[in-house]
Parts: C-alpha cells; structure tokens; sequence
C-alpha cells in the first residue's frame, strides 16, 4: 500500500510551513490572523471556512493540550471572534461547519460523547450549542471527521472514519432522526474522512483513502437511500492514491478531487477528473516537487479556473498555493514558508467579495496556526445556502451589499417577490417559469450573478 502523506488520523501530527511570494503585482496574499493557542485555542484541521448570513467566515479548530476546540467567526478584514468553546459536549472539531437554511450551523467533533467516538451537533446564530447525537463505534460509526452536508431534501449526510471498523454514511433528519445509511467494506474503501457531496443528479458523492480493489482508496456515489450506486478504485502508481480530500462539481458538470499520492514517478499526487460517465481521468499529476507534492484538494473560483493547495514541495519544499486550468495548465501562484502559516489542511474557499479564504494547520505568530487571504483581483457575486429549490418557494442569498435591492432574477425571470434582511443576506421567491440557470440581483452598485446556477427541483 503507498504511504499517504496527509490522510486526517495523521494531520493533527505533520508539521509543514507555509509563506506567501507573489509571482503576480495584481494578486496579493495576506495573513489574516494567527490563533494564539489560549483563548482562541488554535490548529484548524480538515477546514474550509463557510460563510455565513452576517458576512462572517465561520470556522473550526483542534485545540491543544487540555482544550477540546473550538468555533470561531471571522470577519474578511481579520478580526477573529471565538463562536464556541467545547468542553465535556465534545472533543475536537475537525472538520469546519455546515450552514444550514435553518439560519444555524452543523459540525462533528471527532471524539467526546458517551463512548468517546464523536459527536454531531447544532450551534446557532445567538451560539446556543446542542448535541444532536453521540456516535457510539460500531453500531452507527466513529470518529466523524467532517461536518455533514444538508441535501436538498433538507436531510444532513455525513460520514464517519471509523477505528478499526468499516466507516459509514449516515443520516439525520430536521426531525432528529438519525440513521446509519451504509457500513463501507474494504471492497469499497475505508477511511471516509471529506465531507459528502450532493451531484446535481441528486446523488451523493465522496472519497476513501484507503482500501478499495487495490488498496489506494476509492470514489463512491450513494442514493439518499443508501444504495451504493457505483465506485472507483484508484490504480495506485501512476493511476494516484489517497484520494483525502473533498470532490466537487465544476461548471461543466464533471467531478474533480485530488490524490494525495501517486501520479508520476516523484508519487506527490495529482488531479483527476470524474466524467459524468463514471471515467476517471488524470487532469494534472505534480511533476518534481517544484509544482508542488502531497494535494489536498481544489476548488473552482469565478473566474473559472481551479485552485488548491499541497502540504510539501515548492520553492522552499514546504508546500504550494497553485491554479489549474480545465485543460490541466498549471500555475504556482505561492510558495509557502514557515513565518505566516503551516499545513493548508484542504482548500480555501471563495467569499462572494471575490478573493479566497483559507487556514493553516500550524504556523503563524504563535504557531498554532492562521486564516489567511488571497486577493485573486475578481469581482464580487451572489451565492446560495442551498442552491436547489422548487417553484414557490425562498431561496437564501448571500452577498454584500444587498441593501437598496431592487430586483432579483432566476435565469432571466423576475422573482415573484424577495426580501433584504440584512446588507449580507436576502431571500427571494422562485417564480412560475423559473429554469436551472444563473440568478441575478439587481443592488445599487451594480449586478451581482450568481457563482453557480441555480438549480429548480420538482
């Protein structure tokens, strides 16, 4: 079995740096803040930071010595808040957290509870915490990693690393009812640690970074019934391995994740590429370590292009911030250094003010890792909590500047009505006629376009 430079049991323990050199006058990278490990606690895992409806970026972190973690909130300027401190409720939230069309945010931690096997839990807005449910291993998992998503059912799926056990999907319910989905075998992988994604065609979709028909891990789509639908085994080798990092859907319609492995003959991993035909395919596979070595994701911005980041390799061998074209033209826009920020655990995210957002696992002022900025010089959008809905009913839109709305559309027709609650967030009706497409609001600083379509359901 290959070595796996960064699966999650093993992030809380690697130790790479991370600095920032532009190659580009127009694209400027900043340290946004530095945990201090006391009050803020510190050591963001498996996290990429969601925004919320007050514009805040809302995130999580390990702790250290006899902290269990912590949430936080952060403003785009820096200005870092603690959301929740964990205490006796649970131990270690890894993972980030889920904004829900509920108003109020979902997570794991991965130990705490009755048997110490992980928590799935609710904070709110006001930062009211309530557990939701205590993973007991093996009867319903162990050891989420992730947060869960929320699905256009209004359902929350997740899944669980397991110790020893095969890992799992499960479910739960604005109800409260919580479900146990699949248990994975080995044929199908093990070591289920990114967060799941729902496809367009409705179906979930995620990764393994271990076991499969090879042992290098494996891709997956599930129904919301728990049907397994089809899965992938990575080739290990050239074919890449490790795959620990979240898939996601491009504009045009395929999946694209990253190995953390394999690839050419350095091993640093590579890009591949997901057709909607189930074919796997390698986009880009890191060459020397000059590019880069150890992926840990991509994400796509609006400007079309990917961009993620890798654990090592680089100027200074310590990792790199880099952007791939859909035809697989790779840039390195940073090589990181040890003074701002060590180990960018998975990718940033893209705020709807146009530049991205991510942290680092260790580094910083205090070494305890940071949140840290990069100004790609794009224009600001509109996005979704959830980007699905059916006719008649509210869609919840995140933006600045929303304040002086005067009109909103779903792919070229108006809404039947909308509502600004705040300068960073609103909703709006799907109107009779409404299709899948862009959703355009109409503010008094110009429009703002929608980073992916909406989608209507039936």
């Amino acid at each position: 079995m290959n070595s796996f430079r960064f699966p999650a049991a093993i992030l809380l323990s690697v130790a790479i740096v991370f600095l920032a050199t532009s190659r580009s006058p127009a694209q400027t990278f900043t340290s946004l803040y530095s945990f201090t490990g006391s009050y803020d606690s510190g050591r963001p895992g498996n996290v990429t930071l969601v925004q919320g409806r007050d514009g805040l970026l809302y995130g999580t972190n390990i702790g250290h010595g006899n902290s269990n973690g912590m949430a936080f909130s952060i403003s785009t300027a820096g200005a870092e808040s603690q959301f929740y401190s964990f205490g006796r409720d649970g131990m270690n939230p890894s993972g980030g957290l889920t904004l829900a069309t509920n108003g109020n945010f979902y997570g794991t931690t991965v130990g705490g509870g009755v048997e110490g096997d992980g928590v799935l839990f609710e904070l709110s807005p006001s930062k009211a915490f309530k557990s939701l449910h205590e993973f007991m291993c093996c009867a319903d998992g162990s050891l989420p990693e992730s947060s869960p998503i929320q699905a256009s059912d209004g359902n929350f799926y997740g899944t669980t690393t397991g110790t020893g056990e095969a890992s799992t999907i499960y479910k739960y319910t604005p109800a409260g009812a919580f479900s146990t989905l699949y248990n994975f075998s080995s044929a199908q992988g093990q070591f289920a640690i990114a967060p799941l994604i729902e496809g367009n065609d409705g179906n979930l979709y995620g990764t393994t970074v271990y076991a499969g028909a090879n042992g290098c891990g494996t891709i997956f789509k599930f129904s919301k019934s728990g049907t397994l639908l089809w899965d992938y085994s990575f080739t290990c080798g050239a074919g890449g391995a490790g795959p620990n990092a979240p898939l996601f859907q491009a504009s045009d319609g395929n999946f694209y994740g990253t190995t953390n492995s394999g690839g050419n003959a350095q091993g640093c991993g590579l890009v591949f590429k997901l057709d909607r035909s189930g074919n796997v395919s390698t986009l880009y596979s890191f060459q020397n370590g000059d590019d880069g070595c150890g992926a840990t994701g991509i994400m796509q911005a609006t400007d079309g292009n990917f961009y993620g980041t890798t654990v090592d390799g680089g100027t200074n061998n310590v990792g790199t911030l880099y952007k791939l074209s859909l035809a697989g033209a790779h840039t390195v826009l940073y090589s990181f250094a040890s003074s701002t920020g060590d180990i960018p655990p998975w990718p940033p995210m893209q705020d709807t003010n146009g530049q991205l957002y991510g942290v680092t696992y260790v580094g910083g002022t205090f070494n305890y890792g940071t949140v840290y900025n990069f100004n790609l010089g794009l224009a600001p959008f509109a996005t979704f909590v959830q980007h699905t809905g059916a006719i008649g009913h509210s869609a919840q839109i995140l933006a600045q500047g929303l304040t002086g709305t005067t009109a909103v559309s779903f792919n070229g027709i108006p809404a039947s009505s909308f509502s600004v609650v705040s300068d960073t967030y609103m909703t709006a009706v799907i109107p009779a006629g409404a299709t899948t497409g862009p959703v355009v609001v109409t503010t008094p600083s110009g429009k703002l376009t929608s980073n992916v379509n909406f989608r209507i359901v039936h």
